[in-house]
């Protein structure tokens, strides 16, 4: 059981580094790109708030999804005790949670090339690093993730 924890745990980081890496990369294209005196659009406050929308409803939303996804996967787990199928979905609905993320920030990307605004770009991608180092693979979690339930805290063992 370790080892397949420990395999799930190194494909899960090494994806969720990659997302997470991203963000400094976009921060980088930002810094680069130069803009005249005169954003590119004069209603850039009007983007801000319709963007600010967006990305909120998108983590609002964020966590329930992630539950949902989990849910079906849960079930079948309770009753055949095989991780397999709950640690594929677990996996599936952290790479939901982090595109998710990664599109707060990329609105951020689009907000900066609407309006030369670094600042709003600055808010919406540390949102998103925020958001994904809080969801970070801990070992912790997905040990708790293969507890059954009704079992106490033991994991189930194959």
């Amino acid at each position: 059981m370790q080892n397949l924890v420990a395999g799930h745990l190194g494909r899960l980081r090494v994806i969720c580094a990659a997302m997470l890496a991203s963000l400094p990369i976009y921060a980088a294209v930002v810094l680069t790109v130069p803009f005249a005196e005169r954003p590119a659009l004069a209603q850039g406050g009007h983007f801000l708030w319709i963007f600010a929308a967006i990305s909120v409803l998108n983590l609002v939303t964020v966590m329930p999804v992630y539950r949902a996804m989990l849910a079906g996967a849960r079930r079948v787990f309770s009753v055949s005790g095989q991780p397999g199928p709950l640690l594929r979905a677990h996996a599936t609905a952290h790479l939901v949670a982090f595109a998710r993320l990664e599109a707060v920030a990329v609105l951020g990307l689009v907000l900066y090339f609407l309006s030369a605004r670094i600042d709003w770009f600055a808010v919406f991608a540390a949102v998103a690093a925020v958001g994904m180092l809080v969801l970070w693979p801990a070992r912790s979690k997905v040990t708790a993730l293969l507890v059954a339930p009704g079992i106490g805290t033991q994991p189930i063992q194959p």
